[in-house]
């Protein structure tokens, strides 16, 4: 499985309801996307005090089955949509090491907190344990990726999310 994260940081007066509009009217268009395990609309409000970010940003996460069924949307028209209403973004990409086996906590969700950390070099990686709902390594960038999801409030992260919907291929 690939986990697949991009963000665009948008200006501070920014007209964020343009995003969840945005959410709203596309969300359910990766509905039963075949390998699309989960897509979580993220975004985030400099004003939200509840998330206490320093910008506002827009930044979609995806779980993949497969590299196929990536390519398939990053080569499709919705990507190609997204590219030029928002310019073309560094998508990350890590290898999955934990994911859920019951998507009902990641569709109940509101929140969502991002931590990356590197994996030091020489590191014993037999000890490496994924810490997230979602986790995994980019072995590229040595870099380890942990993604929290949360009903109530938002949890501790480097970035952290407010979820606007979350479409899959079963969801």
């Amino acid at each position: 499985m690939i986990i697949m994260h991009y963000c665009f940081s948008l200006p501070a007066d920014y007209d964020m309801t343009i995003i969840e509009q945005r959410i709203a009217l596309n969300g359910a268009r990766l509905m039963g996307f075949r390998g699309l395990i989960f897509k979580a609309y993220l975004f985030a409000r400099k004003q939200d005090a509840e998330l206490a970010v320093s910008e506002n940003r827009y930044a979609p996460l995806y779980l993949w089955q497969d590299a196929e069924s990536m390519h398939r949307f990053i080569q499709g028209p919705g990507f190609a949509a997204l590219a030029r209403d928002f310019g073309w973004p560094k998508i990350e990409t890590w290898t999955a090491l934990e994911a859920p086996k019951d998507l009902a906590l990641i569709s109940a969700s509101s929140f969502v907190a991002i931590s990356k950390q590197a994996v030091l070099p020489h590191s014993d990686l037999s000890v490496i344990k994924p810490a997230g709902t979602v986790s995994g390594w980019d072995v590229s960038r040595w870099q380890l990726l942990n993604v929290d999801f949360s009903s109530t409030a938002p949890l501790a992260g480097e970035d952290n999310y407010r979820i606007g919907y979350v479409a899959g291929e079963n969801i």
